[in-house]
């Protein structure tokens, strides 16, 4: 079992702290794990320490919400008109290269509420920050193979199926 440094959160209420170690995005993320106990906790973070840029297109919901937020990151440059120097982004690029421009900042695990810690899929919401404009900040969503969102940052959660109807839901039109 890997060491999370797993503690009670002092910053939210009945939720667990902890780090984990990503090899997808090459660094350590926090992550905070919302109503649950420790299994869920751990197992969840187990789940997402497996996932590298050799495996990603197998993570089928992950994927989903990446390329979706790679559309949502085009529109970003383009309504701003953002100055990226020598770097070229536009709806059409791949994951590969959007994971260059973002950078995950935290990393939320959440139980759903019907559901025990063994019986419940692995379900996150990741916050990124935009690394050339660093005050740009979004988020996916998902649970279990089931992609939730991917947009900008508004503190979602992978259960709200409300979310799917959303306007600025850039996963509107994808299916894992």
């Amino acid at each position: 079992m890997n060491d999370y440094s797993l503690r009670v959160s002092e910053k939210y209420f009945n939720s667990l702290e902890g780090i984990l170690k990503s090899e997808l995005f090459g660094m350590k993320i926090p992550f905070a794990a919302k109503n649950c106990e420790e299994l869920y906790a751990e197992r969840c973070a187990e789940h997402f320490e497996k996932i590298t840029p050799a495996n990603l297109k197998d993570h089928t919901a992950l994927y989903s919400c990446l390329e979706a937020l790679c559309e949502y990151v085009a529109d970003l440059i383009e309504e701003n008109d953002f100055d990226l120097g020598d770097v070229f982004f536009d709806s059409y690029s791949d994951v590969s290269e959007l994971i260059k421009l973002i950078e995950p900042e935290q990393i939320t695990f959440e139980r759903f509420k019907y559901l025990s810690d063994e019986e419940c899929p692995a379900a996150y919401s990741m916050k990124f920050i935009f690394k050339p404009v660093p005050d740009e900040i979004m988020e996916i969503a998902l649970h279990g193979d089931e992609p939730v969102y991917a947009g900008s940052y508004r503190k979602v959660s992978p259960w709200n199926e409300n979310l799917a109807k959303k306007k600025y839901n850039y996963l509107k039109g994808h299916s894992s």
